[in-house]
């Protein structure tokens, strides 16, 4: 039989799901119940996975297994980047007769449920009968990347980067900028070992802009996937400045995610964006400056109103970044690399952020906002 096209559709399960159900009283297992696995058959698979950038992945797969019941439903599975959330599509098929194989053409859609470029896609195939899963293949992985373009990488301990049409040496800068941005992280505030971080570097903001979610910003030069370890960024060949500006900042971002990542809490946004920006080289120059005036004009941003967001006008974003990067200079000159340190090792419990702040400095928001700004008003700043 052939499943009429309305059954075709995606459904991600994630732990909103969980939350709404369990606000409303109802036990999660009711709603996310998986399909029962006893007596599971292996699927024999063979399959083609052809990208279709940048729509998706298009998979034609033959599947084999003992018999396929008339009923049974065919559903593909897949996961982005080792993520534990899957995807669940349901995939129409011609009913074959027992022991026979089944031909199956899928496209995974990665362009409306955005997926950024540069990331593993696992998959894997199941038949479903009423509420159990009678036959199940393996995981298979294919990658997803932006193949208008020859790739090549270089990597070093950490890190691995992509490129095209960029002069070898400068890639190497690019390397050795990202490795010794994620050595000098992990041993000034002692923190674990990172997972491999993979960047991969356009040459042009046009191609660049081209592999982005739709309606995207022209101005965006770069983004980075932390969930992903990926960072995908515009530097032109040969461009020092850029490369110096770019890569700690978005490197500094991702080490901090994984040192901090737990179920509760983010760290406030000032302290992510603030520490970026104490670790790029170049971007920051006036930041003190603008950041006094604003203080003596009465403009300055209370440091609590930056836990979550920027302004989007430009002018106020860039001084809510100037902002971030004072409060963590501040914290440096009066706490040290130790006190930095701290307040990493408070944010990954996903304490709330006074706790943390008292946890590490001895100071509540409140007073670290007066203090700061005392500081902002000494003569010595």
């Amino acid at each position: 039989m052939t499943l009429p096209a309305h059954r075709v559709r995606a459904v991600t399960v994630t732990s909103i799901l969980v939350v709404i159900v369990m606000l409303a009283g109802l036990t999660p297992a009711l709603l996310l119940a998986q399909p029962v696995t006893s007596n599971v058959a292996p699927i024999e698979e063979t399959s083609e996975v052809e990208i279709d950038f940048p729509r998706g992945l298009i998979i034609q797969a033959d599947l084999a297994w003992e018999s396929t019941g008339s009923m049974a439903e065919l559903e593909l599975l897949y996961s982005v980047a080792g993520n534990e959330t899957e995807t669940l599509v349901f995939v129409p098929y011609e009913d074959a007769d027992p022991g026979n194989s089944v031909h199956a053409d899928v496209t995974i859609d990665l362009q409306s449920w955005f997926v950024p470029a540069g990331v593993a896609i696992e998959y894997r195939w199941r038949f479903v009968e009423g509420q159990e899963v009678i036959a199940e293949s393996e995981p298979e992985s294919a990658m997803w990347f932006d193949n208008r373009w020859d790739w090549q990488a270089v990597e070093s301990d950490q890190v691995r980067v992509h490129f095209y049409d960029h002069d070898d040496a400068f890639v190497q800068q690019i390397l050795d900028s990202a490795q010794s941005t994620v050595t000098e992280l992990e041993e000034r505030y002692i923190l674990e070992r990172s997972e491999q971080l993979e960047i991969w570097i356009y040459p042009s903001s046009k191609d660049f802009q081209s592999a982005q979610r739709p309606n995207s910003r022209d101005t965006i030069a770069g983004a980075a996937y932390p969930d992903y370890f990926l960072i995908v960024a515009v530097i032109p060949d040969g461009n020092a400045r850029e490369l110096r500006r770019t890569i700690p900042h978005e490197v500094s971002h991702q080490i901090l995610f994984q040192a901090t990542d737990n179920p509760f809490a983010y760290p406030p946004l000032w302290f992510n964006e603030g520490m970026a920006t104490q670790f790029q080289t170049g971007g920051t120059d006036g930041y003190m400056e603008m950041v006094v005036r604003a203080h003596q004009s009465g403009a300055l941003f209370e440091i609590g109103s930056l836990d979550v967001s920027f302004p989007y006008q430009p002018a106020q974003a860039t001084l809510a970044y100037a902002t971030s990067w004072s409060v963590v200079e501040y914290i440096e000159v009066t706490y040290g690399d130790a006190g930095i340190a701290a307040l990493i090792e408070a944010f990954a419990t996903g304490m709330p952020y006074d706790e943390a702040l008292l946890s590490a400095l001895g100071v509540d928001s409140d007073e670290l906002d007066d203090h700061w700004k005392a500081w902002i008003a000494s003569p010595s700043t």
